[in-house]
């Protein structure tokens, strides 16, 4: 178990019996707070992040069953353990507490040393349960993130490109896409090695990520092909950003081991959101305009 201190609130109505219950926790090593009745635990319990909450369930103002109920509904808080205590042992009371969503049901009195083996049992659940999410968020971000230059992914691109057209189509604002290829990029693996393409990748992804703007996504979507989303973008201001990226590349050598020159392509697209419009359509539209900025150079922004 974590040598963190673990957060303990108590809610008793009763003075006496949560004292007697405050005591043991606390001498068992837990930081432990405490409230008279379900409503003052509610306000508490935002602030004191409880991991275990010990609750009785009949009690003025907000009972626990309610209480608990709450505390799983937040988010930030699904993750606490909730004990509940009550002075009906009936099996029927303790399915009810359980399928309200509480972790755990005693009967009083309470042992104390049950109730400390509760609570440690319902810490180490708690702890596991948060390191579960946390490597899981981890998995997630790493599926949505290109390994070598840590931009966003195709996946990640294809995401918000759905989100964006969609977002564009609600608001009929428009949504501009450039798609950006190095230009000679092959020619730059075969003389120098493809460790030393790479190098250009990541030099090039970290301009990219540079001269995109506050709310744009650049994302790298295969080879040495990039994109960035542009939200609430008309075509000609695309193409602003697209020059502004062509003349940041052309006049920055990128590459750690040696410095190279390099240049980029860029084919811009805009939808204005109409309902027919689509991100497969948005992205053939800008694929066909960098086919025309190759075929007329290189080295050059073009729209359709």
């Amino acid at each position: 178990m974590s040598s963190t201190i673990a957060q303990v609130l108590v809610v008793e109505d009763d003075p006496v019996y949560r004292e007697q219950m405050e005591i043991p926790l606390r001498q068992a090593g837990f930081q432990v707070e405490s409230c008279p009745d379900g409503q003052a635990a509610l306000e508490r319990v935002r602030v004191f992040r409880p991991e275990v909450v010990v609750t009785d369930w009949e009690m003025p103002r907000l009972d626990g069953l309610t209480l608990c109920r709450l505390i799983k509904g937040i988010d930030e808080l699904r993750f606490t353990h909730v004990i509940i205590l009550s002075s009906r042992g009936e099996t029927a009371s303790k399915v009810a507490g359980l399928d309200t969503g509480a972790d755990d049901y005693l009967v009083k009195p309470v042992d104390p040393n049950e109730l400390v083996a509760r609570v440690r049992s319902g810490l180490r659940l708690v702890r596991a349960l948060s390191e579960l999410a946390a490597k899981n968020e981890l998995l997630e971000r790493l599926a949505l993130t290109d390994p070598l230059t840590s931009l966003p992914n195709r996946r990640a691109f294809e995401e918000s490109l759905s989100r964006e057209v969609s977002r564009a189509q609600r608001s009929g604002r428009p949504l501009s896409l450039l798609i950006l290829d190095l230009d000679h990029f092959k020619s730059i693996n075969d003389s120098f090695g493809h460790g030393f393409g790479d190098e250009i990748l990541v030099g090039f992804a970290r301009l990219l990520a540079r001269q995109a703007r506050r709310g744009d996504m650049a994302a790298r979507i295969g080879g040495e092909e990039f994109a960035v989303l542009l939200p609430m973008t008309e075509k000609i201001h695309a193409i602003t950003v697209g020059e502004r990226i062509r003349r940041a590349c052309e006049g920055t050598p990128l590459g750690r081991t040696q410095q190279q020159s390099v240049t980029v392509s860029v084919g811009a697209a805009t939808t204005k959101g109409t309902a027919g419009s689509s991100p497969a359509e948005l992205v053939d539209e800008a694929d066909r305009a960098l086919y025309r900025a190759k075929a007329e150079g290189r080295n050059r922004v073009f729209s359709l």
